[in-house]
């Protein structure tokens, strides 16, 4: 990955000192302006993320234009960033059907309660501009910004969307969503290491919302949300249902990567991503077969 011109003033375990002081002012400082202000706090709690960012960046005498990177976009990396987001997006719904499988049901009510904290408030205009206009701002600003600024020195980009990938994860501080948000995570550094532009995680991550906050609005303006609880859910359909729905999800991953990475573009990876489709969908259909005949026989 491209380095910052003064790359030795954010050495690779400050990186997981910044994650670490994010992740507190959100349990700490973030979770109370929710806590009292509700919807206000989550706007402050979002805006103050991206404020500490950006502070860090002056005061460690970092330039704006590399740590935050905006470039051009060709056509091609706008394509490449939307068949990543169809694949991450299809993904996160498998990575939710296996939490569901191995997390207890009091762990789905989560879900409930913060369904009924944003959708259950406000405008559709609102929820976009606070459920994915400022995420992909404020967030994409202190991850792929300001913290993944310290592994830029790392050689081996995959370690570096790992780890990025499992603090996304962290940082919800959900069980039931660790899986889906790292694997969200994963990808939107993924966009930043291969094309060094901060623009394209924040469309993917802008993209990634804006899907979850129509279909949560939707959801609560129909009252199908009030129908849906996800305590009384069949986890093992639930998974087996979300493998067959994404298994085209390795084809948009490979194109994806065509668009964004062709120097490493094989015809072969269209052949393993098919081969890959395949046993998603039949291990999904075996999955909800067996679940279907097992309730028959009950």
């Amino acid at each position: 990955m491209e380095q910052l011109s003064n790359q030795n003033k954010l050495p690779v375990w400050m990186g997981f000192v910044m994650q670490g002081a994010f992740l507190a002012l959100f349990l700490t400082a973030g979770a109370q302006m929710q806590k009292l202000l509700g919807i206000p706090g989550l706007v402050l709690s979002e805006l103050m993320f991206l404020f500490v960012a950006v502070l860090y960046c002056l005061i460690r005498g970092v330039k704006l234009k590399e740590m935050f990177p905006v470039k051009k976009i060709t056509v091609a990396d706008f394509f490449g960033t939307v068949f990543l987001g169809i694949a991450s997006f299809l993904l996160a719904m498998v990575c939710i059907g296996i939490s569901l499988c191995v997390l207890p049901v009091s762990a789905r009510k989560e879900v409930s309660g913060l369904n009924e904290f944003l959708y259950g408030r406000m405008g559709y205009l609102p929820i976009v501009l606070i459920v994915a206009v400022l995420p992909a701002i404020c967030e994409e600003a202190m991850e792929r910004g300001c913290v993944l600024s310290h592994f830029r020195s790392i050689k081996k980009d995959w370690v570096i969307v790992l780890i990025m990938g499992l603090f996304f994860g962290i940082m919800h501080w959900s069980p039931l969503r660790f899986l889906n948000t790292a694997v969200m995570g994963a990808c939107l550094s993924y966009l930043l290491v291969k094309k060094n532009n901060i623009l394209l995680p924040m469309i993917l991550h802008f993209g990634n919302n804006f899907v979850s906050a129509t279909i949560g609005y939707l959801s609560n303006s129909t009252g199908l949300a009030s129908n849906s609880d996800l305590t009384k859910i069949n986890a093992p359909q639930a998974l087996g249902a979300y493998l067959v729905f994404a298994c085209s999800a390795p084809i948009f991953i490979v194109l994806a990567r065509m668009l964004i990475d062709r120097k490493k573009h094989k015809a072969i990876h269209f052949g393993i991503a098919g081969a890959i489709s395949f046993i998603m969908f039949m291990f999904g259909f075996m999955i909800v077969a067996s679940s279907a005949v097992l309730q028959a026989g009950a």
